[in-house]
């Protein structure tokens, strides 16, 4: 399959102009979905985990399938995996009454076109999005207070939390705050895991479901 690199990031400078970075009511957040991929070769499986914050459980999930056929380029990460989330994000809204946020494997303004796959998503839905990731894709780390920002052009667009011994980048993907997505995240962060709750569970379920529908193929 070929992909046109330029044209993707085209793409990316112009969805990365309409992101919005605004507060949102963090007290009224309840329903926070996770969205993760894992792989056997070339076969993605996507999981979409609806998380209660006030009961702390579960709320639905479902999951979904698809061949990738585009590499994995830094910076592009959306085109990759972006549609078989979106596929297992449809399926699961189909029956949940209500999502608040959503929050996603990747990145969101930390990104060289403001536009990583927490971005790409949050536009697309038109909602308020957060990316976590493992490592710093783009941006500059600086000390505010007792915290670590990530500053991309003087706005403040995520936060560093270190879980585990490990440095996890907390950034605005769609229709929230730096501020608030850190407020968030941390409010589902269990002190022995490495992600906030619902990505450990998107993690954790997509594995499972790649094993299920893999393993005898």
């Amino acid at each position: 399959m070929f992909f046109n690199i330029e044209k993707a990031k085209e793409a990316q400078k112009i969805l990365g102009k309409l992101a919005l970075i605004e507060p949102i009511d963090v007290d009224s957040i309840d329903v926070v979905v996770g969205l993760d991929v894992s792989y056997r070769n070339s076969n993605a499986v996507a999981a979409a985990v609806a998380y209660s914050i006030y009961e702390k459980k579960i709320v639905d999930f479902d999951v979904a399938s698809q061949l990738v056929k585009i590499p994995y380029i830094p910076g592009l990460l959306a085109f990759r995996e972006a549609p078989v989330m979106f596929l297992a994000l449809k399926k699961l809204v189909t029956r949940i009454k209500r999502v608040d946020v959503i929050m996603i494997n990747g990145h969101g303004l930390a990104h060289p076109r403001k536009c990583g796959i927490a971005t790409h998503i949050g536009v697309v839905m038109n909602m308020p999005t957060i990316g976590v990731a493992k490592r710093l894709l783009y941006g500059k780390i600086i000390s505010i207070g007792d915290n670590l920002a990530i500053a991309v052009e003087d706005a403040i667009v995520g936060y560093v939390v270190n879980r585990k011994g490990h440095r996890i980048y907390i950034s605005v993907g769609h229709k929230i705050t730096a501020e608030d997505a850190l407020k968030i995240a941390l409010s589902l962060w269990d002190k022995n895991s490495l992600f906030p709750e619902p990505l450990r569970l998107a993690d954790s379920i997509s594995r499972e479901y790649t094993y299920r529908i893999f393993s005898s193929k």
